[in-house]
C-alpha cells in the first residue's frame, strides 16, 4: 500500500515538473526580455551625437533674411500731443504796465529730481527735469509761466528753430569761424542748447538729423585730452569759455539721449573745467591759477558742471568743484548786491554778472542765500528795452530772465511783460530763408559800440539768435525754484504709495 502511494506520489511530481519548469523558464525569459529592452531603450535616450556643421556666408544670408521683421509694422502714434501753436500768430498786444515788483524775501532752493542715475526705478514719481521740454509737458509749463506771450514766444521759439535748420553748415556746425575753430564749436554747443531745450533730439521728427550733425561736429572737435578747442587755440582767452560751452551741450544731450559714445566725451570734457578751478575757487582765461576770479567764465562753467551732475558724470570732485565756484562767486559781490566781472579792485559791477551769478546759486541749489536776495534786489530795476540796452544785451538778458524766473512771483510777472514782447516783436521776418527767424544783437542800437562787442558769429548771427530762442524758452527749459513742493501724508494703505522696482 505504502509502496504503491509513494510511487503515485512520484509519478505526479514526475508529470507536475515539465508543466511548471516550462512556465518558470518562459517567466524568466520575459522578464530577462523586459529589461533588456528597458536597458536598450534607455541608453538610446541618453545617447547624444555632436556633429560640427561649418556654415558658408550664403546660409548664414538666407537665417538673417528670415529672422528680418515684417515689413508692414504697425504704425507708431505719439501719445504726448505737443502744444498747438502757429508759427505765423500775431503779436499780442503789449501792456502798458512794466513797473517792477519788489524782490521776495525768500527764495527756495532748487532740488532737481534726477541727480544721479541709479540702478533702481521708482515708479510713480516725476521724472527729471528735462520731461516738460517737449509735449504735453511744455504746453503745461507756457500756461502755466508764459503768460499773455507764451505762445507768441513759443511761435518764434519754432520760427528760430527753422532758421537753425535751413542755416547749418555741410559739416554740421553754425557761424563764419573759421572750420576747427574753438568759437566755432561753442557757436554749434548753443545750437544744440536750443535744439535741446525744446525736447529736439537726433529722435525728433523734423529736427532729428540737425541735431545729430551738430552733435557730431562738436564730438569731433574734442581731443583725446578732452579739448574742445585746437592746440593753436589754447592759449586764448576764449579757450576756457569753449571748453565749459561745449561740455554744457554735451552732458545735456547725454542726458537726454543716453546715448553711449557720449558718455566718454562728457567725462573727459568734464574733467578739464574740474581740473582748471582754481585752490580757492574760481576760474581764469586758459584756467590760469593766478587767483583772478571771472564770473562770465565761472557762470559757464558752472552750468556745464551742473549738467554733468545731472547726467550723472562720475568725476570725484565734481561736486566740491562746484561748491568752490559759488564762494568764490561771494567774493565779487559789491556792496549793494551787485557782482563785479571780476575781483580786481578796479573791476566794475554789472547787471548781466549780476544775473550770471545768482542764477549759478539757483541752479546748483544754493537760491535762498542772502548773496541771491541781496542780487535780486539789484536787478529790481533792470529794464528791457530793444532801442536802449545794456552793454552785451543779449547775454545779459539771457541771465535775467532765467534769475527772474526762479524767482518767481510778482517780480517774475513784470519782467515777462518786459522781455518777452521786446523779444518777440525784434525777431526778424523775411522770405528769405537765410533771414526769417533769427535775430541781430540789440547790441548794435548802442551808439560808438563798434557793432555790439558781441561777435561770436554775427554773419550770420547765431550767437543772437541762439542766445534770444534760449531766453524764450525759459518757461520751460527748467524747473522753476520757486515752485512748492506738495506734501501728502502717506501711510502704508495708501494708493499712492512709491513702487521700487531693483534691476
Amino acid at each position: 500500500m505504502d509502496i504503491t502511494f509513494k510511487a503515485l506520489h512520484k509519478n505526479i511530481m514526475e508529470w507536475m515538473a515539465g508543466p511548471v519548469g516550462s512556465v518558470v523558464i518562459h517567466v524568466a525569459l520575459i522578464l530577462a526580455a523586459v529589461l533588456l529592452i528597458s536597458t536598450t531603450v534607455r541608453e538610446k535616450t541618453t545617447e547624444i551625437e555632436v556633429k560640427m556643421v561649418e556654415v558658408d556666408d550664403k546660409q548664414l544670408d538666407d537665417l538673417m533674411e528670415d529672422l528680418k521683421p515684417p515689413e508692414d509694422l504697425p504704425e507708431m502714434v505719439d501719445t504726448v500731443t505737443p502744444p498747438d501753436v502757429d508759427i505765423d500768430m500775431d503779436v499780442p498786444q503789449e501792456p502798458q504796465d512794466f513797473t517792477p515788483s519788489p524782490v521776495m524775501d525768500t527764495v527756495a532752493e532748487l532740488n532737481i529730481a534726477s541727480d544721479a542715475i541709479s540702478p533702481i526705478v521708482l515708479k510713480g514719481l516725476t521724472a527729471g527735469q528735462m520731461t516738460q521740454r517737449s509735449g504735453e509737458g511744455r504746453a503745461a509749463s507756457i500756461g502755466a509761466y508764459g503768460g499773455q506771450w507764451g505762445q507768441a514766444a513759443e511761435a518764434a521759439v519754432l520760427r528760430a528753430l527753422r532758421w537753425l535748420k535751413n542755416n547749418q553748415n555741410e559739416d554740421g556746425s553754425w557761424s563764419t569761424e573759421a572750420k576747427g575753430s574753438g568759437k566755432r564749436a561753442a557757436l554749434t554747443s548753443l545750437g544744440i542748447l536750443t535744439f535741446l531745450a525744446h525736447g529736439e533730439t537726433p529722435a525728433s521728427a523734423e529736427y532729428g538729423e540737425t541735431v545729430t550733425r551738430a552733435i557730431r561736429y562738436v564730438v569731433a572737435c574734442q581731443d583725446d585730452k578732452g579739448h574742445f578747442y585746437p592746440d593753436k587755440e589754447k592759449g586764448s582767452d576764449a579757450s576756457a569759455y569753449v571748453q565749459a560751452i561745449c561740455v554744457y551741450a554735451i552732458s545735456e544731450a547725454y542726458s537726454m539721449t543716453r546715448i553711449p559714445s557720449l558718455k566718454s566725451v562728457m567725462e573727459n570734457g568734464t574733467a578739464i573745467i574740474v581740473g582748471g578751478i582754481q585752490p580757492s575757487g574760481g576760474y581764469d582765461y586758459q584756467w590760469k591759477q593766478d587767483g583772478r576770479i571771472d564770473v562770465s567764465l565761472g557762470a559757464w562753467c558752472c552750468q556745464a558742471m551742473k549738467s554733468a551732475y545731472i547726467a550723472g558724470c562720475q568725476n570725484p570732485k565734481l561736486h566740491d568743484a562746484m561748491e568752490k565756484a559759488l564762494e568764490a562767486f561771494k567774493r565779487n559781490q559789491a556792496e549793494g548786491g551787485h557782482f563785479k566781472y571780476s575781483n580786481a579792485k578796479t573791476s566794475p559791477a554789472y547787471a548781466n554778472m549780476t544775473a550770471a551769478a545768482v542764477l549759478c546759486f539757483q541752479l546748483l541749489g544754493h537760491g535762498g542765500e542772502k548773496a541771491v536776495q541781496e542780487g535780486l534786489r539789484a536787478l529790481k530795476d533792470e529794464k528791457c528795452v530793444w532801442e536802449n540796452p545794456q552793454n552785451w544785451p543779449m547775454y545779459g538778458w539771457y541771465y535775467i530772465s532765467q534769475a527772474k524766473f526762479h524767482q518767481g512771483g510778482q517780480a517774475w510777472a513784470s519782467w515777462n511783460n518786459q522781455f518777452a514782447p521786446q523779444f518777440i516783436k525784434n525777431q526778424r521776418r523775411s522770405d528769405d530763408p537765410k533771414i526769417d527767424g533769427s535775430w541781430v544783437s540789440a547790441g548794435l542800437n548802442i551808439p560808438g559800440n563798434g557793432g555790439d562787442r558781441e561777435d561770436w558769429g554775427t554773419a550770420p548771427p547765431v550767437y543772437a539768435t541762439t542766445l534770444a530762442a534760449l531766453t524764450l524758452t525759459v518757461y520751460y527749459r527748467f524747473l522753476p525754484t520757486y515752485k512748492p513742493i506738495e506734501t501728502e501724508k502717506i501711510d502704508q494703505t495708501s494708493s499712492t504709495d512709491v513702487e521700487i522696482e531693483i534691476l
